[in-house]
């Protein structure tokens, strides 16, 4: 029995038995592809190249796309330029960190990366996000090891964002025999990085070396059940989704995003083709900004699915009412056989979808 089988059990069983599923954690196994192939990248508009290589690969152990010490020279492009409707004076840098344990499968090399782009010679503005703040995001990572992660982050004066500055304990999917402890901290942009040791370790297709085993993206909503309709549309088939329907407060959640008395609902997907978890957290009972960030702005953030038919999705788009970033309205090659499209959700998050022609 595959362990994605073994967490669907476990979720038909506390549904029947609760209602609903907890809302303390999320779905871990692999799902195969659907209409989205896999999840491409989170894309994270960066502050400066190299510190942001510091601090996911020389800190964490992510891998990079590339040699340690090569060059990333500034370039224009006007594929970019008309895709991301940025100013045509434009130009940018980016680097690939691909996150060990997100594939569906060992050595396939189809990981999810962090996508790390700088750009310059226009305006850009920092952001700095709360955890509840809507249109924000933060990401996950699963370690194998907690503690050694946090030495490192600590002697490098990474700022934490947990009440205590250390790692916590915390709850954990009711019946699942695993202990949580996390801890969340800001990357050199500001953006949030959750870091979770769960015991035992849930299976991994990361090699034995590597200390990051897997990865979730999540998103801060304004509505759960919205999003969740959206994101179901537009994922479409192979997309699975768990949801927790009420509101809770827990304490040791709250010390952990430095939430003090906010309660939360919480639903989760497994993004098809791969082993990532894509979370929705809506909060209240607590301040809640929305933040709009263009797409060069620091401190931002977007998740690329991979897909194979741009028509199919740019009729879920249109049925949505979302409207591509592009100047033009629609999907534009920013390669000879690869065509995208940006758009941003119902909180102004960016969502990318991407295509690769036959040749």
């Amino acid at each position: 029995m595959t362990l994605l089988i073994r967490c669907l059990l476990i979720a038909v069983i506390l549904c029947s038995v609760h209602g609903t599923v907890s809302a303390q954690t999320a779905p871990i196994g692999s799902a195969a592809p659907g209409d989205v192939l896999r999840p491409g990248h989170l894309g994270r508009q960066i502050g400066d190249l190299e510190r942001i290589i510091h601090f996911y690969h020389d800190l964490l152990g992510t891998d990079i796309q590339g040699e340690r010490d090569a060059p990333h020279p500034f370039f224009a492009s006007p594929g970019l330029t008309e895709f991301a409707n940025t100013p045509a004076h434009g130009e940018y840098r980016a680097v690939i960190l691909p996150i060990p344990g997100t594939a569906p499968e060992p050595n396939s090399g189809l990981e999810m990366a962090i996508e790390a782009i700088e750009f310059r010679n226009f305006e850009r503005h920092q952001y700095v996000h709360d955890l509840p703040d809507v249109g924000g995001s933060h990401l996950v990572l699963l370690l194998r090891d907690l503690d050694s992660a946090m030495e490192r982050l600590t002697e490098a004066g990474v700022p934490v964002i947990s009440v205590g500055g250390a790692p916590l304990e915390v709850p954990l999917l009711y019946g699942s025999g695993m202990r949580k402890r996390a801890v969340i901290v800001r990357d050199p942009d500001g953006y949030p990085v959750e870091l979770v040791e769960l015991t035992p370790a849930p299976a991994t297709t990361a090699p034995d070396d590597s200390n990051i085993i897997g990865a979730r993206i999540s998103l801060t909503v304004s509505d759960l059940d919205t999003t969740q309709a959206l994101y179901r549309d537009l994922m479409g088939r192979g997309a699975q989704f768990w949801s927790s329907s009420e509101f809770i407060r827990d304490g040791a959640y709250n010390r952990l995003r430095n939430t003090p008395g906010a309660e939360y609902r919480f639903a989760a997907a497994l993004i098809p083709g791969s082993a990532v978890a894509l979370e929705f957290i809506e909060y209240r009972s607590i301040p809640r900004y929305s933040i709009a960030p263009t797409i060069q702005d620091i401190g931002g953030g977007h998740v690329l699915f991979m897909i194979d038919d741009m028509d199919l999705f740019m009729s879920r788009i249109r049925a949505a009412g979302l409207k591509p970033l592009a100047t033009s309205g629609e999907p534009v090659f920013i390669g000879p056989t690869v065509q995208a499209v940006f758009v941003t959700d119902n909180d102004n998050f960016f969502v990318e979808f991407m295509a690769r022609m036959p040749e």
